[in-house]
C-alpha cells in the first residue's frame, strides 16, 4: 500500500505552520495514496502543561518566527488566550477528538486536525472545550451526537494511547512526514518543509 504518514501534535506551533502544507497535499494526493495522521501525545499526563506567563513569553518570540517561514497566520485571539493561565494543555484531548474523527469518518481526519490547530492558533478556542470540536464537526457535517458518543468512550481512549506509541515508533520530532511504499518508509519531512519539495519527493517516489 502506498501511504502518506503524518505525525504531528495538536498543540505543536510548527505543526501548526504545517497545516496550510497539509492541506494542499491532501487536496493533491487524496486520490492516489492513503494518508494517515498519527497524533503524537506531545504533552500527555504528567506532561502536560499549564499556561503561564513565561510561557506567553515565550510564545509571542517563538510563533511569529513560525508565521514568518511558513506564511500560516497566527491569530489576534491566540495571543490574547495564552494569556489565560487557568487553561491546562494536555495533548491527549485534541488528540482524542482527532482519532475520533478518523475511526468514524477517516476522509474528513486531516480537514479536521487542521481545523483543531486553526481553531487554537488562529481563533484562540480553548482544546479542552467540547464545544470546540463540536462547531467544527457541524461546519464539516459530522454528525455530532456520534462524534461526542464515541469520543467519550473507553475505546476511543485506548486507541489514542495506541495511536501515541505509533507515533513514536515514527518520529521523535513533530511535524513529522513519511511515506511508506512496498514496506519501506522515507522520510519526507521532519520540521518545516516547503511545499513544492515535498511534492518533488513524492511525485518522484510514488508516481513516476
Amino acid at each position: 500500500m502506498n501511504k502518506l504518514i503524518y505525525i504531528m501534535d495538536p498543540l505543536c506551533g510548527w505543526c501548526y505552520g504545517n497545516s496550510n502544507n497539509t492541506q494542499k497535499l491532501y487536496d493533491k494526493y487524496k486520490d492516489k495514496l492513503t494518508f494517515e495522521i498519527l497524533p503524537a501525545g506531545m504533552w500527555i499526563g504528567e506532561n502536560a502543561r499549564k499556561q503561564s506567563k513565561p510561557m506567553a513569553q515565550f510564545i509571542k518570540k517563538h510563533d511569529p518566527q513560525v508565521q514568518q517561514t511558513t506564511g500560516t497566520e497566527f491569530g489576534k485571539g491566540y495571543f490574547e488566550f495564552i494569556e489565560n493561565e487557568s487553561i491546562i494543555l494536555d495533548s491527549e484531548i485534541p488528540s482524542r477528538a482527532i482519532v475520533t474523527v478518523k475511526k468514524l469518518w477517516a476522509s474528513e481526519a486531516i480537514p479536521f486536525a487542521i481545523e483543531v490547530q486553526k481553531a487554537r492558533y488562529l481563533h484562540g478556542k480553548d482544546l479542552n472545550d467540547d464545544q470546540t470540536y463540536l462547531n467544527i464537526c457541524e461546519n464539516l457535517g459530522l454528525d455530532k451526537s456520534d462524534f461526542l458518543e464515541v469520543f467519550y468512550s473507553e475505546t476511543i481512549k485506548k486507541e489514542t494511547q495506541e495511536n501515541f506509541t505509533l507515533a513514536q515508533q515514527y518520529a521523535s520530532s513533530y511535524p513529522t512526514l513519511l511515506a511508506e511504499k512496498e514496506g519501506n518508509l522515507y522520510i519526507l519531512e521532519q520540521g518545516y518543509a516547503p511545499f513544492e519539495a515535498i511534492q518533488k519527493q513524492i511525485d518522484i517516489l510514488f508516481l513516476n
